[in-house]
């Protein structure tokens, strides 16, 4: 199966749900790792795959840090058991890496890195995998909404503004004119603090009305307010595992959150999984020069990850970055694009139209995309140099030379 039509999702997996906001510090992961742990504690099959690569935080919650995932062949590959606790499934690079040491990666690494959790890990039969997101809207993001059939995105805040306006940013992101991911709703983190010898009292140390004004402004409800508690204070800097410590007043609040993402997703419909591949042409080959290529080949691809049809799309005038391209592909169904040469401004005009973009193709168009569906194509990474827009830089990563 290509990587890229896990616009599917891993084999076994029902629903994928992302956790995300625009920044840090706001109780995503602690939120993640509770909503799994309940759904799991009502019989769901959960896993928790943490795709917050430079600030794994699955280990420490969980209470795994120094657990290995055993490593096992299967049909010629080697594949990582997940981490079975408090029923949840869970697999993080934090478990893979040295923990003391700072995960730093460039971008291409870290989604190498995120691809390997997806499809190297064997997770069974799962109802629910909760994906947590790392703070923003960076590659990670992008990445997993292009190459991933999400079933809902869940939005956590904390109420100060400044919180609000950086989640603000990250909620747009799952829009129908960008990622097109359906927001189950929004979940408000630190909403209060209630003393434990005063529990019917609230103080809102951050403000107050954050996570109700973000809901009203994008149409979603506000699914949680998540008080601060002396003891979820404890818990948090023991690790995060809220749901374990048995607070009852946590645990309501995480039952309510799981049973309206199981309403919600109870009948979601399987997505259409045909998609079309574009790849710049020249005399039956890749065109280097994106900007000003002959004229693109568009591969139409089945659900099985066969080519079912080709047809000729003409450039047009202009460079690929300043000109309506990106908008006709989309339009087209484009959801790929295999490229030779492309700069940085090019590959984002085409990502913000949810096209993923391969760069260093190069040869026989028709034997490049037979390589792609074999999951043998990966981005070099490499944009053009000393300019942004299409050039001569040479690459060669991909593709059959």
């Amino acid at each position: 199966m290509v990587n890229f039509l896990q616009k599917s999702k891993p084999e076994g997996v029902r629903h994928l749900v992302v956790v995300s906001s625009g920044k840090g510090g706001v109780g995503k992961s602690t939120v993640a790792a509770n909503l799994a742990i309940m759904l799991a504690s009502k019989g769901y099959k959960t896993a928790l795959l943490d795709a917050d690569i430079y600030g794994p935080s699955a280990p420490k919650i969980f209470g795994i840090e120094n657990v290995r995932p055993e490593i096992i062949e299967k049909d010629g590959k080697e594949m990582m058991m997940p981490i079975e606790k408090y029923g949840v499934k869970v697999n993080s690079v934090g478990l893979i890496v040295d923990p003391n040491q700072a995960v730093i990666w460039r971008a291409p690494l870290a989604g190498s890195a995120l691809a390997m959790l997806f499809n190297q890990t064997i997770w069974g039969e799962i109802d629910y995998m909760i994906i947590d997101f790392p703070p923003g809207t960076g590659d990670i993001q992008i990445s997993t909404l292009q190459q991933y059939n999400i079933s809902a995105a869940i939005a956590v805040t904390t109420p100060q503004v400044i919180a609000v306006n950086d989640v603000r940013k990250g909620m747009d992101m799952f829009s129908p004119e960008k990622m097109n991911v359906p927001l189950l709703g929004i979940v408000e983190n630190m909403s209060w603090f209630t003393p434990m010898s005063h529990p019917d009292e609230k103080y809102f140390l951050f403000g107050q009305g954050g996570g109700e004004q973000l809901a009203k402004e994008f149409g979603t409800p506000l699914l949680a307010q998540i008080p601060i508690i002396q003891e979820v204070g404890k818990t948090a800097e023991a690790g995060g595992n809220l749901i374990a410590a048995n607070i009852p007043e946590i645990n309501i609040l995480f039952s309510k959150l799981a049973e309206e993402l199981v309403y919600q997703l109870s009948d979601v419909p399987e997505a259409n999984l045909s998609y079309k591949i574009a790849v710049p042409t020249v005399d039956g080959r890749v065109d280097d020069h994106f900007g000003h290529c002959d004229h693109y080949t568009l591969f139409e691809i089945d659900e099985h990850d066969k080519v079912v049809a080709t047809e000729t799309l003409p450039a047009g005038q202009g460079c690929g970055c300043k000109s309506n391209i990106a908008s006709v592909l989309q339009q087209k169904g484009v959801k790929v694009m295999l490229a030779g040469n492309m700069g940085e401004g090019a590959k984002n005009v085409l990502n913000a139209a949810q096209i993923m973009v391969i760069r260093g193709c190069s040869g026989d168009v028709n034997v490049l995309v037979q390589q792609f569906l074999e999951g043998k194509i990966s981005d070099s990474g490499v944009g053009c140099a000393g300019h942004d827009h299409e050039c001569g830089h040479q690459s060669h990563s991909c593709g059959n030379h």
